[in-house]
């Protein structure tokens, strides 16, 4: 019993995070399984990229259908180009193991925080670059492999990489990427690397389910207040967070 209510917190916890913010909340579901639940490395990622088999984000999608609906190219491409690429990445994450898997994950982190981090400064000389609101095919086709890679290597989404370099380096407004981010979370976008953690692991569907339905719930009240938020002390936070994780990881 106390299981389940630690696994409904966590769930309603980080699907708020993961709708004010357009991200999926990988690396907070990771980062908690191994260090409070101690799980292994490929478990944690294992289960959290079944989770994502879900639509995990649909309720916030459709509070940004104004959106998405402008996107559906994008989205189509996003969809197909991080399914096929996660099982590269899941073939990646256990041919290097837990130990130095682990290791790479904290440095990911480290890396993440960074760009939440230069998101900030970003915005001090922002005022002379116009925002967009689309970005050609090719670059959703080389950025969600890119992310699709890395979500099968680590057990993310698409969200926390996509977002800050689509609003960082396209200048895609704010709520494109983050309805885009979501919107190709709502296809079972990880199917490629389950198949891969599926056929090496036992996957704890009890904890993937209650994480999922808590998630999907606290996802649309997030994705309504981050589309009236400022985000710089959300991303203040969130780096902070990001950073303590990966010296937790490095220590362990």
């Amino acid at each position: 019993m106390y299981d389940i209510i630690i696994y409904v917190l966590l769930g309603l916890s980080v699907g708020y995070i993961g709708g004010y913010a357009g991200i999926g909340g990988g690396p907070f579901l990771v980062s908690f399984l191994v260090l409070f639940l101690g799980m292994s490395q490929l478990m944690a990622q294992g289960n959290i990229l079944t989770m994502m088999l879900g639509p995990m984000s649909l309720l916030g999608v459709l509070s940004l259908y104004n959106y998405v609906k402008k996107l559906w190219n994008s989205i189509i491409v996003g969809v197909l180009a991080y399914c096929l690429f996660s099982y590269f990445g899941a073939i990646g994450a256990f041919y290097i193991g837990n130990t130095n898997l682990s290791s790479y994950f904290a440095l990911l982190l480290i890396f993440i925080a960074g760009i939440q981090i230069s998101t900030l400064l970003s915005k001090k000389n922002s005022s002379n670059h116009q925002e967009v609101e689309h970005v050609s095919l090719l670059w959703i086709f080389i950025l969600a492999s890119i992310t699709g890679t890395l979500g099968g290597l680590f057990g993310i989404g698409a969200g926390v990489l996509m977002v800050p370099i689509l609003t960082i380096l396209f200048k895609l407004k704010k709520e494109f990427a983050r309805a885009l981010s979501l919107a190709i979370l709502i296809p079972p976008v990880s199917y490629g690397a389950f198949i891969k953690y599926n056929t090496e692991l036992s996957i704890n569907w009890q904890l993937v389910s209650i994480l999922f339905f808590s998630y999907f719930i606290a996802n649309y009240f997030g994705t309504k207040k981050g589309s009236k938020a400022s985000k710089k002390v959300f991303n203040s936070i969130y780096s902070f967070i990001l950073i303590s994780i990966a010296i937790i990881y490095l220590i362990k």
